[in-house]
């Protein structure tokens, strides 16, 4: 009887904090699809749905406000940064779980500790980098910082995953001729998969939502990503067009939400990697 209590009470816990999850996305969803004089008269909204308001509101949110050209921007920009992060993270974190050298655990703790720097700290200098390599308001110009800041965190969880896999495998792969860019290339990728999609899920969530460094390096409204044209919906000039700006944040949150439902299992490995050993 008390295991059943137990786990009635895991359970319920688990449903509310999933309803506290959800609840903000969907009242987000149902504000996107209303007039803004429906919104202020009323709180909580209604429930009356209308496909010409929806319409309305999303095509102007993604034709006239330009959040579809925003959108193919961040698209662009997390694509590149991702798979450029993975290409340069996967061979260092296997270096780092294989070979034993002085100053090899300070040195991945260094590297993860970067992870902790805020954006503010540099973003004049970065700034004036951008400037002065001629990067400034451009997809390299954000490229480059995000590949940065998005390295200590793939690398370490990349870490994780590379020592879960017995160094006899390794061992075994050598023996058999292959060289050690085979070993990784041919034996260790298909075996850290999971942690490839990981590690990829999470910098691109962290670039997705990125605000401060594209507020810094872009200034023309070709190059922007989702986040600063989000920001140009809040003005003091003028009033916020609250139901527009719940159109845009569903916009901003389908694409990331749709990506993290296909790979959550992935996601769940990801944060108990090196947890047994």
């Amino acid at each position: 009887m008390k295991r059943r209590i137990g786990r009635a009470l895991a359970y319920l816990v688990l449903i509310m904090l999933g309803l506290a999850g959800i609840a903000p996305i969907v009242y987000l969803g149902v504000l996107s699809t209303k007039k803004r004089i429906e919104i202020l008269a009323q709180v909580p909204p209604t429930l009356d749905f209308k496909w010409a308001r929806i319409t309305k509101n999303y095509n102007e949110v993604l034709f006239s406000q330009g959040m579809l050209e925003f959108t193919v921007n961040s698209i662009i920009v997390v694509g590149a940064t991702t798979v450029l992060v993975l290409v340069i993270a996967t061979p260092a974190a296997y270096a780092f779980s294989r070979f034993r050298f002085r100053g090899n655990e300070n040195l991945a703790f260094t590297i993860l500790s970067m992870r902790f720097m805020p954006p503010v700290a540099i973003a004049i200098p970065l700034f004036l980098m951008m400037q002065w390599v001629g990067t400034h308001d451009s997809y390299l110009g954000l490229i480059l910082p995000y590949i940065a800041f998005s390295l200590p965190l793939v690398v370490w969880i990349m870490i994780g995953f590379f020592d879960e896999i017995p160094q006899e495998i390794d061992d075994a792969a050598i023996m058999d001729g292959c060289t050690r860019f085979e070993v990784l290339w041919r034996v260790m990728l298909p075996m850290v998969r999971p942690g490839l999609v990981t590690a990829s899920l999470f910098g691109a969530i962290f670039i997705w939502n990125e605000f401060l460094v594209a507020l810094y390096v872009i200034d023309s409204r070709e190059f922007q990503t989702i986040a600063l044209g989000a920001a140009t919906l809040v003005s003091a000039q003028r009033p916020i067009d609250w139901n527009i700006a719940a159109a845009v944040g569903v916009v901003t949150v389908v694409p990331i939400l749709i990506f993290s439902l296909f790979v959550q299992r992935y996601i769940v490995r990801g944060l108990t990697a090196g947890a047994v050993k």
